[in-house]
């Protein structure tokens, strides 16, 4: 709640509370975690020698396009991928 402006400081009220950490219930949370497989390491050092993906053809066609000036945005594409973006990452 916000109240009006006053010349008076907030006051501040600190919480806190001691939990004492239960050394099982790290172990069980800890024993959840996926470990990666010699697989996963496999392709992740496969992907990042690859490199990104790149295509010349296009980068060409869109520098040929923004230095003749018919380059266009479409911002409702951009409105529609913010938004999608937002959806799924509003958990």
């Amino acid at each position: 709640m916000v109240h009006s402006v006053t010349s008076k400081p907030p006051v501040l009220v600190a919480v806190t509370s001691k939990v004492a950490p239960d050394s099982a219930a790290m172990r069980s949370t800890a024993a959840q975690i996926p470990q990666p497989t010699a697989q996963h390491i496999s392709l992740a050092s496969a992907l990042a020698q690859k490199g990104p993906p790149f295509d010349p053809a296009r980068i060409a066609s869109l520098k040929e396009a923004i230095a003749s000036g018919s380059y266009r945005i479409d911002l409702g594409a951009i409105a529609d991928g913010v938004i999608r973006f937002g959806s799924h990452n509003a958990s």
